[in-house]
């Protein structure tokens, strides 16, 4: 769709009746698919592109092995080559919550609490129309490979690495328990590394979860990802973390933990993500500084 004129601020986002605040909806117009996305345009890929200085290509992607023992009790990765007589092929079987991924606009809806249907998600598709099989494409991640992928001027806010260089002697938060990152210490991380942060960017924030499970023993890897109780380092959930995220216009967000907000998060806070300001989430990534401090 056109972007509008001008995008308003967090607290001028017109409301939706029933939904919560920041409900950015309308902004993006009835019957979109791609919510903040369309804030990849090919203005500023060109300006990303200006920006490139050593040519370096760098993976973003976690292992799909990993984690060995998924959250939620989720199934494990399932990895069998078969052969014939001139080739082999790969057969692969696991949970797409696993590894990297990006949570897309059908992956969790809203309720008000208590409420067991009537739950919806982005632009109001009902859940009990996607588990009924009534309307299977829309809101469908295809949609955002149809309108060009996602591509732009990524950002590392490398916070573990700010922690670690700004506050010696203080030990580093778990990665394995429910630490909440203010937006405030993402802002020092910008000033700290001089990285300046444009409408359209491609948020990614390092917190060290993917270090220290890279550094982990396997036992520990069980019993800090499947077994704590789901508790997770992230960014603080709360309405000075959707505002942050709005007001500075990102096109999408993504991390290097298990959820980008801290988990669990208090509720009514995953909606920053899924529904809200439709920006797309994106776990366990970025690997570019995952084993340096």
């Amino acid at each position: 769709m056109p972007l509008p004129a001008s995008l308003p601020s967090f607290d001028d986002i017109p409301p939706v009746p029933g939904m919560p605040e920041g409900t950015a909806w309308s902004v993006w117009g009835a019957g979109d698919q791609l919510g903040a996305l369309n804030l990849l345009t090919p203005a500023n890929t060109r300006l990303a592109v200006r920006e490139v200085q050593s040519g370096t290509r760098v993976q973003l992607d976690w292992s799909m092995d990993k984690p060995r023992w998924p959250s939620f009790g989720r199934m494990q990765f399932a990895h069998r080559v078969l052969f014939k007589p001139q080739s082999a092929q790969d057969e692969v079987h696991y949970n797409t919550q696993s590894s990297t991924q990006w949570d897309g606009f059908k992956h969790v809806a809203h309720a008000d609490p208590g409420e067991e249907r009537g739950r919806v998600f982005y632009q109001g598709l009902p859940m009990d129309d996607v588990r009924e099989e009534k309307d299977t494409l829309r809101n469908g991640i295809h949609h955002w490979v149809e309108a060009g992928g996602i591509a732009g001027r990524g950002i590392l806010l490398d916070w573990y690495r700010w922690h670690a260089l700004t506050r010696p002697g203080v030990p580093h938060p778990s990665p394995v328990t429910s630490h909440g990152i203010p937006v405030s210490e993402l802002d020092a991380v910008a000033a700290f590394q001089g990285t300046p942060l444009r409408r359209g960017d491609i948020l990614l924030v390092r917190s060290g979860f993917t270090k220290w499970y890279n550094d982990a023993s396997d036992e520990e890897r069980k019993r800090g990802v499947a077994e704590n109780g789901f508790q997770f380092i992230g960014l603080a959930p709360g309405r000075e973390t959707k505002r942050w995220i709005w007001d500075n216009h990102f096109a999408a967000v993504a991390g290097d933990t298990v959820a980008f907000e801290r988990a669990p998060p208090a509720l009514p806070c995953i909606p920053v993500l899924c529904r809200c300001c439709s920006r797309s989430a994106h776990r366990r990534s970025p690997a570019p500084a995952q084993d340096s401090p």
